[in-house]
């Protein structure tokens, strides 16, 4: 005869059931505490240890072998393709400046410069040469340093832009072969138009693997003309290259800016920009140099321009023909190589070498400031950079202004007050390009 169970007498599947929900129960209790712990591990503030990211260096990933390469690198600046690859460009050569051969140094200056270590007799036959590399997971890892262009002086690239119809332009500057003279000596009157340093563009219409002849740009000045910005392009399509430059026997040094309507191929000198003051590379209240000036637009369609050696800031409304003093940033020190970001809301990001790598940050559009702020205090500086969507940034820099160094990456973005920054890790979770 069939029985039912007493009411007293579990069935065997519920005694199964009874003790599966009890296992459950102990292995989540387990895991609680552990994710909190790892959410509060996760929770704590990144370091640079943590973060930084080294793309080339005196010892890691170096390019191929090549005459005249050293120990040193210069950082440029990044682009990121509609396929999510990131392009970064940099030097690479022996020193600060790598000069070609033969080289002529103004005697008083070799011995000094000799001193401090600079490798004066270093062969190089066409001195240093501009480098490409790339990276397909977000900036964790980088390809190994490709020349872009070596030319038959020093060349460095800075400038990285790419323009609407997807042609790449990279701005570079070469460096002649001597130093320290009021004018080229007899034996260089024929190198880059008889100048100490020239600006020059190439274009490549293929992504970066192949690029075109160098274009020269006019410089305003009859001495030398230098860089290290990025070229802002306007909604209007007009490409903006902004320079600092100096004339013969004249100690101020001017800014410019250079510009283009035609994706690369010509350029013309849109402006020209004098600051009143001393001329002495020092910040101070009455400092009168344009160097190494950065560009940026705001979201109220002005220009807004920054310099060494003061962080002297300028606003313009006419896309730059004419300026209007702002402030400075600095009264002591050298605020040097800006490098400049805007977020949505219209905060500026200015990364500079001040000391060290630093962060300054300008509210209402540059009206009020906060920094400086550590971003790398381990390393020299000298920024290049990419905006992702998310407003974060991805900065590249050089971590010492001497041989040997090494070319870093890190991410960070600014907290919502505005006042402070976070490091991020570099990953491949990152947005679409804009």
């Amino acid at each position: 005869m069939n029985c039912l169970p007493s009411s007293n007498v579990r069935p065997s599947y519920l005694n199964r059931s009874v003790a599966l929900a009890i296992a459950l129960t102990a292995l989540l209790s387990s895991l609680v505490p552990r994710a909190a712990a790892v959410a509060k591990e996760e929770a704590k503030p990144q370091t640079i240890e943590q973060t930084r990211i080294t793309v080339t260096g005196h010892e890691f990933n170096r390019p191929d072998p090549f005459p005249g390469q050293g120990n040193f690198s210069w950082p440029g600046n990044m682009v990121r393709l509609p396929d999510g690859e990131l392009l970064l460009v940099h030097s690479a050569g022996y020193y600060h400046v790598s000069f070609a051969q033969p080289r002529l140094i103004e005697p008083a200056l070799r011995k000094r410069w000799l001193t401090d270590g600079w490798p004066l007799d270093f062969a190089a036959p066409t001195g240093g040469r501009s480098m490409l590399v790339r990276s397909r997971d977000g900036g964790r890892t980088w390809s190994k340093p490709r020349t872009l262009i070596d030319l038959p002086l020093d060349d460095a690239p800075y400038g990285l832009l790419r323009c609407d119809d997807g042609t790449l332009l990279c701005f570079i500057n070469v460096q002649a072969s001597w130093y320290g003279y009021a004018e080229a000596p007899p034996a260089f009157h024929k190198d880059i138009d008889g100048l100490n340093t020239q600006q020059c563009v190439v274009r490549s219409i293929d992504d970066g693997r192949s690029w075109s002849n160098p274009i020269w740009l006019d410089s305003p000045g009859n001495f030398y003309e230098r860089s290290h910005a990025q070229p802002l392009l306007l909604p209007s399509g007009r490409i903006l290259w902004p320079t600092y430059y100096s004339k013969k026997a004249d100690s101020r040094l001017y800014g410019a800016l250079h510009a283009s309507d035609d994706e690369g191929r010509t350029w013309s000198v849109a402006s020209r920009i004098t600051r009143s003051g001393e001329t002495a590379d020092t910040a101070g209240e009455d400092s009168g140099n344009i160097d190494e000036p950065a560009v940026t637009q705001l979201p109220d369609g002005r220009l807004f321009l920054i310099t060494r050696p003061d962080g002297g800031y300028f606003f313009s409304e006419d896309e730059g023909a004419n300026w209007t003093f702002g402030g400075r940033l600095v009264t002591t020190g050298k605020f040097k190589a800006p490098r400049l970001f805007v977020l949505a809301d219209g905060t500026v990001v200015c990364i500079c070498t001040y000391r060290n790598l630093q962060v300054f940050l300008g509210r209402d559009g540059g009206k009020s400031w906060t920094g400086p702020i550590d971003l790398d205090p381990t390393s020299y500086g000298y920024p290049g950079g990419l905006q992702l969507e998310d407003d974060s940034m991805l900065i590249s820099y050089c971590s010492s202004g001497r041989a040997p160094n090494r070319v870093h990456l890190l991410r960070f973005r600014v907290d919502a007050s505005r006042t402070r920054i976070e490091l991020l890790p570099v990953d491949n979770d990152l947005r679409p390009p804009k």
